[in-house]
């Protein structure tokens, strides 16, 4: 029997767990992905110059401080940034078109644009859409990485033609929305936030769909032009690549040491379970796919078992089994 007979389909409960960056000034930074976006300091690394954020509470409980237990979003100053003026003038390279955040509530999507409106300067603006399975508002941070925040609609409102969901890009009725939630105060992000999807600048799309599709094993979910979504579950997009950075760029793992501000790498978690795992390792294996476990990225837990890969555009993921 084939590969192509038994197809690999990936854990239906697998997530985006976090995001990890490289920038420019870690101190800047943090300023607007805390005091703007709303993100809580979980720890700071101070020999890898790399900070960790959550959106979960700290809150007591008897006497015990409680902590989150894992970061969404992971800050690392590059070592040199003397050369970044020559890096800005080199050809392209695949990596991160945007990460997006996903709130719990409409409502809350309501309060973060209202503080946005007040406290975001209008340069870090890139614009608001309505995709139909979902209302979302584009900005980039210090460095121009790219971010979505956006709430999903109600899956029953999603419209499916078999094995493909419809998305669109119109405008967002901001006034709807702001009309329709009363102002609340902007207490930072919401327990209960987490990364929603990632969207990659990729090399060639063929090789991202036999990637994503047929050897991590999720849905093909939708077509746009220059670009392909995939999901598990039913959801509209966990991962989504694009080219429409051009197809002559490098891969994203192309000389590391020239790498400017950016996607490090993402991770997706799945279940913490023996049987999977190991299917999930001979599948990759079986598809020529270089296994790192030399795993340097932290979390505060410990991830047992986890691993690195690079897809086709040489963009690294890492996998965490919870």
């Amino acid at each position: 029997m084939s590969m192509d007979d038994d197809p690999f389909v990936i854990n239906s409960s697998m997530n985006i767990d976090h995001v990890h960056l490289n920038v420019s000034n870690l101190s800047k930074s943090l300023n607007f992905y805390t005091s703007i976006l709303g993100f809580r300091i979980l720890r700071k690394d101070f020999d890898s110059n790399t900070a960790f954020l959550t959106s979960d509470p700290f809150y007591e409980d008897k006497k015990e401080i409680l902590h989150p237990k894992s970061p969404l979003i992971i800050l690392t100053e590059m070592k040199d940034n003397s050369n970044q003026k020559h890096l800005d003038k080199l050809k392209k390279k695949a990596g991160l078109y945007h990460f997006a955040i996903l709130l719990p509530e409409r409502g809350d999507l309501a309060a973060f644009l209202r503080n946005i409106q007040e406290n975001l300067n209008q340069q870090y603006y890139e614009g608001m859409a309505d995709h139909a399975v979902s209302e979302s508002i584009y900005i980039h941070d210090p460095d121009h990485i790219g971010i979505e925040i956006y709430r999903d609609r109600s899956p029953s409102e999603w419209i499916w033609n078999s094995n493909k969901v419809h998305m669109v890009t119109e405008p967002l009725d901001v006034a709807e929305l702001l009309s329709r939630h009363k102002p609340k105060p902007w207490n930072g992000m919401p327990n209960g936030t987490r990364i929603g999807h990632i969207h990659l600048h990729v090399t060639d799309l063929s090789r991202a769909l036999n990637f994503y599709n047929r050897v991590l094993g999720l849905a093909h979910t939708a077509t746009y032009p220059g670009a392909y979504f995939f999901a598990s579950d039913r959801y509209h997009h966990h991962i989504a690549t694009n080219t429409w950075g051009g197809t002559n760029i490098l891969p994203a793992n192309y000389n590391n040491e020239q790498n400017g501000p950016g996607l490090d790498h993402y991770a997706i978690s799945l279940p913490n379970i023996n049987e999977e795992i190991i299917k999930l390792r001979n599948n990759f294996a079986n598809h020529g796919i270089v296994i790192d476990d030399n795993v340097v990225d932290t979390n505060t837990q410990c991830h047992e078992g986890s691993f690195y890969i690079h897809d086709p555009a040489g963009i690294k993921i890492q996998f965490i089994f919870l």
